[in-house]
């Protein structure tokens, strides 16, 4: 017989979660800025304000996140994005919990889900470029070899605009369809999870179990 015991596990450091955070307050107002900009001209003035207000808080936020990423330990590091064969196994059961709108179960994992992760180094990656022209359009730098800074600013537009509301739902679902308690772990920097036990005779009923041992029994 086993038993199941919930154990609290620190997961996400305190610098992911303030480059995390930061890189949300500032994308949410560059998305809001650059859409109010597009759709009411009159305000545009005001608007470029707000975005290159936002885009100042943008660049030191990704920064941090990319020294994390190349030398940042445990899940801040990159390895914790990169798909293996496990990862790619449990990335398409992931998938198919959104294609039965969440009928299938979840798998188990540990810190980055193993389908979003390499999402996130995509995301990163649109956000340098946004980024990088927008400081080039401010310069007055329309082509950069060969390339429209203009229509390269607005590409990597749409993919965060579609890239946020997408992973508000999925953060949502997760959360409301496991225990894992995704969205306060990006808060406090813990995450739960049930770890099942051989119920053992004589033994008393909170049972103490290492990290390691959590691991393994995430990874089956």
């Amino acid at each position: 017989m086993e038993t199941s015991q919930i154990t609290r596990v620190r997961v996400w450091s305190r610098w992911l979660r303030l480059s995390h955070w930061a890189i949300t307050l500032a994308v949410t107002g560059l998305l809001f800025s650059g859409w109010l900009s597009s759709a009411a001209p009159a305000l545009e003035t005001g608007t470029q304000d707000l975005h290159f207000l936002c885009s100042a808080l943008l660049i030191p936020a990704l920064l941090l996140r990319f020294y994390l990423l190349f030398f940042g330990r445990g899940t801040d590091h990159i390895t914790d994005c990169e798909p293996n064969a496990h990862r790619l196994r449990q990335a398409a059961e992931v998938l198919r919990f959104y294609l039965t709108l969440g009928r299938a179960p979840l798998p188990k994992w540990f810190a980055h889900n193993p389908l979003w992760g390499p999402l996130y180094l995509l995301l990163f990656l649109f956000l340098t470029l946004s980024v990088a022209s927008g400081l080039m359009l401010q310069k007055e730098i329309v082509f950069f070899a060969n390339i429209s800074l203009h229509d390269l600013h607005h590409i990597s537009y749409l993919f965060v605009a579609t890239f946020v509301p997408l992973h508000i739902l999925a953060v949502f679902s997760h959360d409301a369809n496991s225990s894992g308690s995704d969205i306060s772990g990006m808060i406090s920097g813990h995450r739960t999870f049930p770890v099942e036990q051989p119920n053992q005779t004589g033994a008393v009923d909170t049972q103490t179990i290492t990290v390691d041992e959590l691991l393994k029994t995430l990874n089956k």
